[in-house]
């Protein structure tokens, strides 16, 4: 999440000096985190094996949540737009990008096009289709190809179906008042024995109604499917 905001401090006060050490936390979280037969991401990853949720072995927590990868994803694009093309690291961040949207899609909801708060796991009572990290993954499918990250004819359009996807099953209309539903209002891990990371933590964490993560990433995927139409 922090990482296009210290890459731009970089880049417009440092010079470009720390350029190596963000593409350094891109590769530590793609060497511990990424499971290569799922094609996603673990929401966390804990190198001393000591908190509650950090498998005893890995150190991974027990889950792939969808607004942790959704995260992960949005900081890619926004920091290929950031580092200068000359940036030898910064082709590292287009092959990250696509490797993790082609993980990432086969979990679609078929019909609506949405993804699952455990992405994972539609066979879990409960679970349920994110809003917030939905539009996460259409902002970086969208402007990974604004940014030619992807390749357009590939991959546009499926970042336009999870646009009328949220469109269709997620604002509804009440008292003449647009209002996006379905948002996990807030998740993470520890720190000490709360939010455990089992799934069960994460589907009895509230559903909201207009929460800032699902308005916030909504307004900013739509933004670039108009950037990109332009």
């Amino acid at each position: 999440m922090v990482q296009p905001l210290y890459l731009k401090y970089d880049t417009l006060y440092q010079e470009g000096k720390n350029y190596e050490d963000v593409i350094a936390q891109f590769r530590r979280v793609r060497e511990h985190q990424y499971d290569v037969h799922k094609g996603l991401y673990y929401h966390g990853y804990d190198e001393k094996r000591e908190m509650i949720w950090a498998d005893p072995q890995t150190g991974l927590s027990p889950c792939f949540w969808l607004r942790a990868i959704g995260w992960y994803l949005m900081a890619l694009v926004d920091c290929y737009e950031i580092i200068p093309e000359t940036y030898s690291g910064r082709f590292y961040l287009k092959q990250l990008l696509e490797e993790a949207i082609v993980g990432i899609l086969p979990y679609r909801d078929r019909q609506i096009c949405l993804f699952y708060q455990l992405v994972d796991r539609d066979d879990l009572n409960g679970n349920y289709l994110e809003t917030s990290g939905s539009a996460m993954v259409a902002y970086a499918i969208i402007k990974g190809c604004r940014l030619e990250m992807l390749e357009q004819g590939k991959y546009f359009q499926t970042g336009e179906e999870i646009l009328a996807g949220l469109e269709a099953e997620k604002i509804k209309m009440d008292s003449g008042n647009l209002h996006l539903m379905g948002t996990c209002a807030s998740a993470g891990l520890g720190p000490k024995d709360e939010r455990d990371g089992s799934p069960e933590y994460y589907l009895l964490e509230r559903v909201a109604v207009d929460n800032a993560h699902g308005v916030a990433a909504c307004m900013m995927a739509y933004g670039e499917w108009l950037k990109f139409k332009k």
